[in-house]
């Protein structure tokens, strides 16, 4: 009978104790208040699909250090995106380049993104930069064909070395893409006309 009741105390008490553990929440980041119009008119957009690599297909935030361990990808252990980056970047560009265009209707083509990085990159324990490289595919909205397409390398420096100011260079980095992203659809579009009428047809 006492090994019985020791036997409860004991586990009262290490449910008191697990009910004291305080764990913390990681920080969550998004890419906050955007800025900007959409420039990239000429050709209407339909569509915007953002897809990720293997290694971005989670809400890491991740850094190198390329001054000391420049093969190792490392991710910050109390920071996180708010969701995946891709997720992030999709949502960003649809009101962006979809909903900022003056006449939004099921005619266009889909732009087709894939994100092969996005890390704060630390060239010295000071200072870091956050570098963002997409592969952009303009394809009709209801075929595979690859119509045009680009590869984009945005750096954009940290104000500070932490997660946070990483997260505010990201920002900066997303909306250099999207003003990117409209001067090559801008450019295209002057180009080769008959890609403009294309994309008007479906």
């Amino acid at each position: 009978m006492m090994k019985r009741v020791v036997s409860i105390l004991a586990g009262l008490l290490l449910a008191a104790c697990g009910g004291n553990v305080r764990t913390t929440e990681p920080v969550r980041y998004d890419f906050g208040s955007l800025a900007g119009n959409w420039t990239g008119s000429r050709i209407a957009i339909a569509a915007v699909d953002v897809q990720a690599s293997s290694w971005l297909s989670g809400a890491d935030m991740h850094y190198r250090l390329a001054y000391a361990e420049p093969l190792r990808r490392q991710s910050y252990a109390e920071s996180r995106w708010a969701a995946p980056p891709a997720e992030l970047l999709e949502v960003f560009l649809k009101r962006r380049i979809v909903f900022g265009q003056p006449d939004v209707s099921s005619a266009g083509c889909r732009l087709q993104l894939v994100l092969d990085e996005l890390e704060q990159r630390y060239d010295d324990p000071q200072g870091s930069m956050q570098v963002l490289e997409v592969r952009a595919l303009l394809t009709p909205l209801r075929s595979a064909e690859t119509i045009s397409r680009r590869t984009f390398l945005i750096q954009k420096p940290a104000a500070s070395a932490t997660a946070g100011g990483g997260a505010a260079a990201t920002r900066d980095a997303v909306q250099a893409l999207a003003d990117d992203l409209g001067a090559w659809l801008e450019t295209t579009g002057r180009e080769k006309p008959a890609i403009v009428e294309r994309c008007r047809t479906y």
